[in-house]
């Protein structure tokens, strides 16, 4: 018996109060976090590119699955970049992710489409027509003499919204040379240089003095080769659009 499951779209700004708790009720429970509104108010309704795009699906009253095509914009291109992305356990094998995936590109049909998908949601994506964009490896930082020209520049008003004002996560930073890097942490004194910052902003973060220093590389590095471990980004190319023209940035990603 097919199963009866209603989807709405909607752009960000126009949830309501119940919209948005079902969103992080469904969130959480698939995440096993405890996020709350100021969060889903500063991804969402703060955003300075404008709205996302967002589909709920329910079965009756009940929301069991959400798909977010959250508007992240790089340089002067309209972007999206799926992330929050959940079903709950119950309802998993029925078709819910990809029915809300075509719900959600039908909408953003303008913009370009890019994310960095995890284990589980990186196999639905490629069946769905996502290719792989670029690999990005981890390389440790040994001497820091290149890293400001291996470390991409983040705009002040993007730095303010998505890193100074984010409720979520704790940020830092390293000065070498007169030049500040936004870090995070990954654990202990190890740290993930995101990318170069103005630093007037350098009083909303922690400074770090002696951090072990990873960065980003798109050049295979010896921590692959042992590890295997590296970052995916996917994009979706519509017809007559040219994602290669677009450098996508590792500090972009939703989960940092």
């Amino acid at each position: 018996m097919k199963e009866d499951i209603n989807y709405v779209c909607k752009v960000s700004s126009e949830f309501t109060q119940r919209e948005i708790k079902d969103f992080i009720d469904v969130f959480n429970e698939v995440f096993h976090l405890n996020y709350d509104t100021d969060w889903f108010k500063w991804k969402y309704l703060d955003d300075i590119y404008g709205d996302s795009y967002i589909v709920l699906a329910y079965k009756g009253n009940k929301p069991i699955g959400i798909r977010s095509f959250w508007r992240n914009d790089i340089d002067v291109y309209a972007c999206y970049q799926p992330c929050d992305t959940g079903v709950l356990k119950e309802f998993r094998g029925k078709g819910i992710f990809t029915k809300m995936t075509l719900i959600a590109l039908d909408k953003t049909k303008d913009g370009f489409i890019y994310n960095y998908p995890n284990e589980n949601s990186r196999p639905g994506n490629l069946k769905l027509g996502w290719e792989i964009n670029k690999y990005y490896y981890m390389k440790l930082v040994i001497s820091s003499n290149n890293l400001k020209e291996e470390t991409k520049y983040i705009d002040d008003d993007y730095l303010m919204w998505r890193f100074v004002k984010c409720p979520i996560n704790k940020y830092y930073y390293y000065k070498k040379d007169g030049v500040y890097y936004l870090l995070v942490n990954r654990i202990d004194n190890i740290y993930y240089v995101l990318g170069r910052f103005n630093p007037e902003y350098s009083k909303h973060f922690t400074k770090v003095k002696y951090p072990i220093l990873f960065n980003y590389t798109t050049e295979k590095t010896v921590m692959y080769r042992l590890f295997k471990n590296r970052v995916t980004i996917l994009s979706f190319e519509r017809e007559g659009q040219d994602i290669s023209k677009i450098d996508i940035p590792i500090f972009k990603g939703d989960y940092f």
